[in-house]
């Protein structure tokens, strides 16, 4: 009964996934022809920022979902992430309209004026959706998170493709299209919850779930914080180092091979995650059973298909997207290696939020961003371009994601120990 309520969940939220990422595979080959590279740069740069803020949009509050019991709790944590998000979008949106400054601004990114506008709320939507989706999957209605997603990659697809007549300056028309398709998915979801949670809140309750759930913003938020950064890392500082055209090769790389692999690695996560935070109560031996078992199995279901990926990469990407996006092509081979420990890792890399052990998580993306950060100078340093800079990339994350597995294992054995303790 458990496997197969689990394979069940999988295949719904997998099979919405596949669908939404079709759609933005199969748009790509127009837009690759419509937008430049540097278009690309700029679009890069917002969904890296977008990646990075998302994470601290609600101070991680949404991951405590799936682990509370109490129906109205869950609601009122709901109505704190997304009031937090608020928060954060009017904020920011003040200070640009008072002051002009934005995090482009910052990195000294030339951006139409209207870009920082449509982050904030490109921000605020993707947060909604987020949470939403952890309160899915509390509720064990992983339908839904599949039709957010793929209303989501069809609003998106049709939007881009829509604008790109009209806004194609700066990647305007491939931010625009974004933000609706966000803004699709999280109203799918929002209406769902309002009909089936209503919008009453108390104060009070506020209050005590905060201090319940401190850990979160205090260890799950600077964690959260410092893996996205990593992840985003490359794409940022490119386009500093670089410049935005050879920036926009990177994005392409990242939006055709690296976007699915996200996808379909949270779609995993998010069933698992949620049989994780069950069994971390109710039986741990069965919480190591999965978490091995599943990691196994995507090692053998992926292994073959991308190495085939590896050997043919660079002409792939020069026949779909046209001569001007080899280097893209071949960028995705070097990272392969990476892309592959991320579809084996992904799905389960949050037990260690799972089993409370965020401190060792903020240890470990701590010196992963470290890492990353020293290389990426040096390298710029003594001018060994971007290719090197890549490769190095892709060997340090695909070695951090290997020991993260191993961190994972320790970290349940450690819970293990640590209920044993307090029963004696």
């Amino acid at each position: 009964m458990f496997q197969s309520s689990f394979l069940k969940n999988l295949t719904k939220v997998f099979s919405g996934n596949v669908v939404a990422q079709l759609i933005l595979v199969g748009v790509s080959p127009i837009l690759t022809r419509i937008f430049t590279p540097a278009d690309f740069g700029i679009f890069g740069t917002y969904t890296s920022l977008l990646g990075i803020f998302l994470v601290i949009s609600a101070f991680a509050y949404e991951k405590a979902i799936p682990m509370e019991k109490d129906r109205d709790n869950v609601r009122h944590i709901v109505l704190l992430s997304i009031g937090i998000s608020l928060v954060w979008f009017l904020s920011g949106l003040i200070l640009y309209v008072v002051t002009g400054w934005s995090v482009f601004r910052w990195m000294d990114v030339s951006v139409s004026y209207a870009v920082p506008i449509l982050f904030g709320l490109g921000v605020f939507a993707a947060s909604i959706q987020q949470t939403l989706s952890y309160w899915a999957i509390r509720n064990n209605q992983y339908g839904p998170i599949s039709v957010a997603k793929i209303s989501q990659s069809g609003v998106n697809g049709v939007a881009q493709i829509s604008l790109a007549g009209a806004i194609t300056k700066t990647g305007v028309g491939l931010i625009t299209g974004d933000l609706l398709g966000r803004m699709a998915g999280s109203m799918n979801l929002f209406v769902r919850f309002v009909k089936e949670e209503g919008l009453s809140w108390q104060r009070g309750k506020w209050l005590l779930l905060i201090k319940k759930y401190r850990n979160f913003p205090l260890l799950g938020t600077p964690s959260l914080l410092l893996n996205n950064i990593a992840i985003q890392l490359p794409t940022l500082l490119f386009v500093v180092l670089f410049g935005v055209a050879a920036s926009g090769q990177f994005s392409l790389t990242q939006r055709m091979v690296g976007i699915p692999i996200a996808m379909i690695t949270t779609a995993v996560g998010q069933v698992f995650y949620g049989k994780a935070s069950e069994l971390q109560r109710e039986n741990t031996e069965r919480l190591k059973k999965l978490y091995w078992k599943l990691t196994s199995r995507l090692f053998l279901i992926f292994l073959l298909p991308m190495g085939l990926f590896a050997m043919v990469s660079p002409m792939l990407f020069t026949w779909l997207f046209g001569a001007s996006w080899e280097m893209a092509g071949v960028y995705a081979q070097i990272l392969t290696p990476m892309f592959f420990v991320q579809l084996v890792v992904l799905p389960v890399s949050q037990i260690l939020y799972v089993t409370g052990n965020q401190g060792l998580q903020l240890l470990w993306d701590s010196s992963r961003f470290l890492l990353l950060l020293a290389g990426f100078f040096l390298i710029y340093h003594f001018q060994w371009g971007m290719t090197v800079a890549v490769l190095f990339f892709s060997i340090t994350m695909t070695v951090s994601y290997t020991l993260l597995v191993l961190l994972g294992n320790w970290g349940m054995k450690r819970k293990d120990t640590i209920y044993a303790n307090q029963m004696e």
